[in-house]
């Protein structure tokens, strides 16, 4: 884990949906630039830069913790966005 500490925001609808998740979450560098995922899906790394938002970590890439300013929507992969059709 790097030593120097990060310096960014994290948005309050991001605070919650990440507090509200059932596993820490990373981010990541994607084709579609930085996204959020469970470490399910992005298993974290060494190098990775940890913040704590209550109980659960996020992971942030080494890469995008060099151009991030914030976490914010804007990192939520477009499934966890859309909205499913109720049964």
């Amino acid at each position: 884990m790097p030593d120097k500490p990060l310096s960014l925001k994290i948005t309050s609808e991001m605070e919650e949906y990440i507090r509200a998740r059932s596993t820490d979450l990373r981010v990541a560098t994607t084709c579609e630039g930085p996204l959020i995922f469970s470490i399910k899906i992005s298993p974290p790394k060494a190098t990775d830069h940890v913040i704590l938002v209550g109980e659960k970590k996020v992971y942030i890439s080494a890469v995008q913790a060099l151009y991030i300013k914030a976490i914010d929507a804007k990192m939520l992969p477009r499934c966890a966005m859309e909205k499913k059709p109720r049964a």
